[in-house]
């Protein structure tokens, strides 16, 4: 009789956890409702690592913005950005008249966003420092930027030649038993807090005994984690990377086409932010520095003009989080001083 409840518990149980592992929709309503635990709680880099000292046990109150951080808006301006997961915010931050914003690589097509000329309409585009050798060069920064940031207009849909019937079975199949499944098979299984004091224990061993931290880099004095690829000079998004003067100059003649893009659009003013990443900020000598960011915002030949960042966030190291690779909720407040600063000064009602 026990053996017999046992097997069918057991069965229950692996159907049920099977039945949320291939619906990515129910793992999410389940994580919503706090009835399953989210990965990404206590930061990025903590649920890489598993190392129980970057265990960011605030995260989301580090993380949020709150209603007292919505500005005065300046109906005259609107305000449009373009940027990655560091300005990944709610438009009700920003003081434009009307807000718009592109999140990099959310999508494959332009955001439609028609321009009203009597208005002034500004443009930020962001770039965190690690993507800056990636996107910037022929032919990524013209689809990234230009082909997928602002249109006036809709562009025409080419037809797909698949069947819908078959497009979706197949987008269907692909979700549930594509390789995604293995990560949130492992998710559902080894996420939970036994499990997890098992995973700390042998990241600190393997830190302690070996010096070794899997899928991340630890600073010089053991206090700050970082993403491999802007730090590991082996890769190259590092900040570490040695880069010559030409490939820079390409880089700035790339920003000003898509300045020039967007000028020609109706825009009356495009400017660029580059946010330093984490490892350039918490541990700048565990490489030798390119200083990337300082020698393209100095550089004669970049015509945007510049929302500098990397001077205050170097007073500001406590602007990172802990556990993961983005800064916190007063990055993001830093961000929005500087991007509300500027519709302010466009704005005919500027104090």
């Amino acid at each position: 009789m026990i053996s017999n409840v046992l097997k069918w518990f057991f069965l229950v149980a692996s159907g049920g956890i099977l039945f949320v592992a291939l619906s990515p929709e129910t793992q999410r309503w389940l994580d919503q409702k706090h009835l399953i635990p989210n990965q990404y709680s206590h930061g990025d880099l903590y649920n890489i690592t598993n190392l129980r000292a970057f265990r960011e046990a605030n995260f989301g109150e580090n993380t949020n913005l709150v209603d007292a951080d919505i500005p005065k808006k300046h109906k005259d301006v609107h305000l449009y950005t373009i940027g990655d997961s560091f300005t990944a915010m709610d438009t009700v931050y920003y003081a434009g008249g009307r807000n718009r914003h592109v999140w990099v690589g959310e999508k494959d097509a332009p955001t439609v966003a028609p321009l009203d000329t009597t208005k002034k309409n500004i443009l930020v585009i962001e770039f965190i420092e690690r993507v800056l050798q990636e996107r910037l060069y022929k032919p990524d920064y013209e689809k990234i930027y230009i082909q997928n940031g602002f249109a006036q207009t809709a562009q025409p849909v080419v037809a797909q030649p698949k069947p819908v019937e078959e497009s979706t079975v197949k987008s269907w199949l692909l979700a549930r038993f594509a390789s995604d499944i293995n990560q949130r098979l492992e998710f559902l299984l080894f996420n939970t807090r036994p499990f997890i004091w098992f995973k700390e224990m042998k990241a600190q061993l393997l830190l302690d005994l070996f010096g070794r931290v899997p899928g991340a880099v630890i600073s010089q004095d053991k206090k700050h984690l970082f993403y491999q690829p802007e730090a590991n000079n082996e890769y190259i998004l590092s900040a570490f990377r040695p880069l010559s003067d030409q490939r820079l100059d390409t880089l700035v003649t790339n920003l000003n086409t898509i300045r020039q893009h967007y000028l020609h659009m109706g825009f009356d003013e495009v400017y660029v932010c580059m946010i330093p990443n984490k490892v350039t900020i918490l541990d700048p000598t565990y490489g030798q520095y390119n200083h990337q960011i300082e020698r393209i915002e100095a550089n004669p030949r970049l015509q945007a003009p510049i929302l500098t960042m990397i001077d205050t966030l170097r007073q500001h190291p406590e602007w990172y989080h802990l556990g993961d690779g983005h800064w916190n909720k007063e990055g993001k407040r830093f961000w929005l001083r500087r991007v509300n600063q500027l519709a302010a000064t466009w704005s005919s009602d500027h104090d």
